[in-house]
């Protein structure tokens, strides 16, 4: 049974505004590495796309495939910077955690597009990508 849910996507996604203040507000006391700007305006483009994709989420449409690409893109250029320049040992369980909602958010939304498993999974997709940006900015 669906409820057509979707709309927590949306709210789920806005969590990203805490990293990019968190950033905004840490900036001002430390120096930053130019890299990270760029994951900050990253986070901003992802909050975009996903709030236009995810307030009408048609599947394999032109707006599902930008927010795609951008996602795949940005989460690729988090997990990379962290690893290879701030890595701690629990940002591997948040890492875990994060592959584990990828996965179940996607075999779900295979079943049955917006199904309320594929929406919880996605939702926990974005919570666990919300708390691994910090891991960026610390």
């Amino acid at each position: 049974m669906t409820l057509c849910n979707h709309k927590y996507l949306c709210y789920t996604n806005l969590l990203l505004i805490f990293s990019i203040l968190y950033f905004v507000f840490g900036a001002f006391k430390t120096s930053r590495p130019f890299i990270e700007y760029v994951l900050l305006l990253f986070l901003i483009i992802t909050m975009i796309a996903s709030q236009c994709f995810w307030n009408n989420p048609i599947p394999h449409s032109i707006i599902h495939k930008i927010d795609a690409m951008i996602a795949k893109l940005v989460i690729a250029s988090f997990v990379l910077y962290t690893l290879l320049y701030k890595f701690r040992v629990t940002y591997l369980i948040v890492l875990f955690f994060t592959v584990l909602c990828a996965y179940f958010s996607h075999y779900y939304s295979s079943q049955e597009w917006c199904s309320d498993k594929h929406v919880v999974c996605h939702g926990l997709l974005h919570v666990c990508c919300f708390m691994a940006t910090f891991y960026a900015f610390i």
